[in-house]
């Protein structure tokens, strides 16, 4: 697993045989890789239950946070799932989506777990459709909210900016959790946590987390499309037969004759919304829309994301930043003017 850090600890006398790739490098420290609050937010949360969200800067340790108390969890014999809502580093499905999971073994890490179901967000910043993003994380909690004693939702590093206080503030006000962890460098998540009413906990970061380079997170989401892409298929669908739109937009879209939108990433969805899987535009054109992807059943709706493939899954483009934005932008002023209530509590 390229570009990761995985931290293992036993708690009782082992022998590990570990195996590294070409440049994988095994290092035994002394002491924990635990910090105590950890484990104190983990003894938090096997007594309350309920529904748990990690916040956390970029290359907090949130994932790591995240795998430890479902292992914990785990280990109490509860009734465990993730929500994963990082789209720019989505661990358990692939980039640009969120994906819920049910944990029934002890994991390493959270890409050993198997997406039982994903939406397409169709971006990798969080700041271009963050509505979208909300909506599709609330649907995942409601959707195991029977199933699960416990329900932790791993979050996007997005949250320094004003904005991104905002969204974060938005997404907590939607879910209302039953605990929401901190995992802080510094004071960044102050405006955050202080306005919460809910039980919250500031916990350290682990002293062995990675801080990783934007060419190596690059390559990790590369790593995740090519996961989802394996062994894909060419398929053709007929535009007559299906809805086409934008990941930004809620209504079909009209597709530029001159425009094939090829090696887009699209997103093959279900009739209620739901991914299918992921695919790679091939081309648009004389009423056709050719995809490569893994999907075995025929999508009601394919969505046009915001980031461009390379025949070998690299990310080699994205869509203008202002494109992205202004589809959802316009939405929400739409709802502000249309509402004297919303206009206020913006403030």
């Amino acid at each position: 697993m390229e570009h990761r850090r995985i931290p293992i600890e036993t708690d009782t006398d082992a022998v590990l045989q570990v195996r590294t790739g070409e440049q994988g490098v095994c290092r035994q420290v002394n002491g924990s890789t635990i910090p105590p609050s950890w484990r104190d937010a983990a003894d938090v949360l096997r007594r309350s239950l309920g529904f748990a969200v990690i916040l956390g800067d970029v290359d907090a340790g949130k994932s790591t946070l995240c795998t430890y108390l479902a292992n914990t969890c785990l280990d109490h014999r509860l009734r465990t799932s993730i929500i994963d809502g990082d789209v720019g580093q989505a661990d358990i499905g692939p980039p640009t989506t969120t994906s819920s999971s049910t944990v029934s073994k002890h994991i390493l890490n959270l890409q050993e777990l198997r997406p039982e179901r994903s939406y397409f967000i169709g971006d990798t910043s969080p700041s271009s459709v963050p509505d979208k993003l909300v909506k599709s994380i609330a649907r995942l909690k409601d959707e195991l909210s029977t199933g699960s004693e416990t329900t932790i939702l791993n979050t996007d590093g997005w949250v320094r900016e004003d904005e991104a206080v905002a969204h974060k503030l938005q997404l907590l006000n939607s879910l209302r959790p039953d605990l929401v962890l901190g995992l802080s460098l510094d004071h960044e998540l102050d405006h955050i946590l202080d306005l919460q009413q809910c039980p919250t906990l500031r916990l350290e970061a682990s002293s062995f987390a990675r801080t990783r380079t934007r060419e190596e997170r690059k390559k990790a989401r590369e790593e995740g499309y090519r996961r989802f892409l394996q062994n894909p298929k060419r398929l053709n669908l007929r535009l007559n037969a299906i809805k086409l739109r934008m990941f930004n937009a809620p209504r079909q879209q009209r597709i530029d004759r001159d425009s094939t939108h090829r090696g887009t990433l699209a997103g093959l969805l279900d009739e209620k919304g739901v991914l299918l899987s992921i695919g790679r535009i091939v081309r648009i054109g004389t009423g056709i829309i050719s995809i490569t992807t893994t999907a075995e059943e025929m999508p009601r709706t394919v969505e046009l994301g915001a980031v461009i493939l390379s025949s070998g899954f690299d990310e080699i483009a994205y869509e203008p930043r202002s494109s992205r934005r202004q589809e959802s932008s316009r939405h929400r002023s739409c709802a502000r003017c249309s509402s004297p209530s919303s206009k206020a509590s913006s403030h």
